[in-house]
């Protein structure tokens, strides 16, 4: 068919229709019981409306969509801290969750430059010879400033990294751990757990560390405590150097604030002392002490006389105590044995939140740890998982934070990929000096992620968008 008559048809069909609707009746025609309807010419005609749009497309100002922006980098930041607060290995269990538990310490650390601030390391032997401390110490004061090693005993029965020592006479040194027979006849060890009483000696310190402590090389305030008044002498750099002393309680302290830094010092006791610790520490920044005793489990702590710490504690600036105790304990405890100890943790932890309320307390749980039988086979301590859930729970319930160091190393068989790699000895419980760094280290980088997130959550480090980001939006 010829494309004219196609238009033809459909105009004459077009037409039809329209006649039928203009005609047919508006009520419709009914055959039977049907009613046959058809549209009105004005209903097949009409152009359907839009609906009306309700909703006016608000148009953002670069300052809006900037702000909405920063809000979004904002909570996702905020994500990123709660996962690693929630998942990371490395994390710290805060009691009750509460993320500002370790604010106080925060804000006594960033005003150390106004009034020093201490940190103590109680721990076992794995913290011997300042290797885990001292880490900590150089960390903290070349971040927010202080010098010196921090206390030190008046007689060193095992050297460190950070202070050379000696001693003339024959002093005698009693502890609240260790042998029996290092027992006092009363309980007055001080803040050290150990005492040292001296005849007419001489003792000199010189702090030392090279690259890796550097900041504790020198000291500009020297501290000797006596459990009763004494004769002393300090002499650094050749200059007799006056002494100010003070009586808290039961304890003395001797103190001489130096106008220049130092890097050695000679006391001389003239008569009889009973030296409960020495302190080569800045006048101002982070003081790190460094309070390793061999053999101890935590409980020992118990025996100390309160008066022989609270007077050196009340004086103290004192933000943070660590505790580092539980693998003594591993070889001797099974299940059975885990509620008692549990009881007498609790009980240690409770005593230092008794004497120094304002600082805060993270408990560090021992390392993996291993086992060698007689056929050679190396396996992690079966009881030591359950042991480490004990002292998180232990140090939680007392109201301190928990860092689980066997889970950081790697849980389970841990212990033996460190030995192979150099970072444990052979004896599969103690770090080398590279795995006490390592350690250190990531001890620390836990403690500077938590004080990240306080300087986010007080407003102090506020998120910024990308330099290409904002470049866009103040183009719009």
């Amino acid at each position: 068919m010829k494309p004219r008559y196609i238009v033809l048809f459909i105009i004459c069909v077009l037409a039809g229709l329209s006649l039928l609707c203009l005609f047919f009746p508006q009520g419709g025609i009914r055959v039977g019981n049907t009613t046959l309807r058809f549209p009105a010419l004005t209903e097949a005609l009409a152009v359907p409306e839009e609906p009306a749009d309700t909703d006016t497309v608000a148009v953002l100002s670069p300052e809006e969509i900037m702000e909405q922006r920063l809000a979004a980098l904002k909570t996702e930041k905020m994500e990123e801290f709660n996962v690693y607060c929630q998942k990371d290995p490395a994390r710290l269990y805060l009691p009750d969750d509460d993320e500002t538990y370790l604010d106080a310490f925060f804000e006594k650390m960033q005003n150390a430059g106004n009034r020093h601030m201490r940190i103590m390391h109680y721990g076992d032997s794995q913290i011997e010879c300042d290797r885990i401390s001292g880490i900590l110490r150089q960390e903290f004061q070349e971040e927010f400033g202080g010098c010196g090693v921090g206390l030190v005993p008046a007689l060193q029965t095992v050297p460190t990294y950070t202070t050379g020592q000696t001693i003339s006479g024959e002093p005698e040194q009693f502890m609240a751990f260790g042998p029996a027979d290092l027992r006092g006849s009363d309980n007055f060890y001080g803040p050290m757990a150990k005492r040292t009483e001296v005849w007419g000696s001489t003792i000199t310190l010189s702090a030392r560390g090279g690259k890796d402590y550097s900041h504790s090389c020198s000291f500009n305030k020297v501290t000797i405590l006596t459990k009763d008044a004494a004769d002393l002498n300090l002499t650094v750099k050749g200059d007799t150097i006056e002494l100010d002393t003070a009586n808290v309680d039961e304890m003395y302290f001797y103190t001489a604030n130096l106008e220049r830094g130092a890097s050695s010092a000679t006391i001389k006791v003239n008569g009889h002392a009973s030296i409960l610790g020495i302190q080569l520490d800045g006048s101002r920044g982070v003081n790190v002490d460094n309070l390793p005793m061999r053999g101890c489990s935590g409980p020992e702590l118990l025996n100390i006389s309160r008066a022989s710490m609270s007077p050196f504690f009340a004086r103290e600036n004192v933000g943070l105590i660590l505790l580092q105790y539980g693998g003594n304990s591993v070889p001797y405890l099974s299940k059975a044995k885990l509620p008692a100890h549990k009881d007498r943790m609790k009980n240690m932890i409770s005593m230092f939140r008794r004497m120094v309320p304002d600082a805060k307390i993270v408990f560090i749980g021992p390392s993996d740890m291993a086992n060698v039988d007689s056929t050679g086979t190396i396996t992690t301590y079966s009881v030591l998982p359950e042991v480490v859930k004990t002292l998180r729970e232990a140090a939680n319930e007392s109201g301190a934070a928990f860092w689980n160091m066997y889970d950081v190393m790697g849980g389970k068989g841990s212990m033996t990929k460190w030995v192979n790699s150099g970072l444990a000895g052979s004896d599969y419980v103690h770090f080398t000096p590279a795995g006490a760094k390592k350690m250190a280290h990531m001890l620390y980088e836990t403690l500077q992620f938590y004080y990240k997130f306080y300087r986010f959550r007080s407003g102090q480090d506020k998120v910024e968008l990308p330099e290409e980001d904002s470049l866009k939006v103040d183009s719009i």
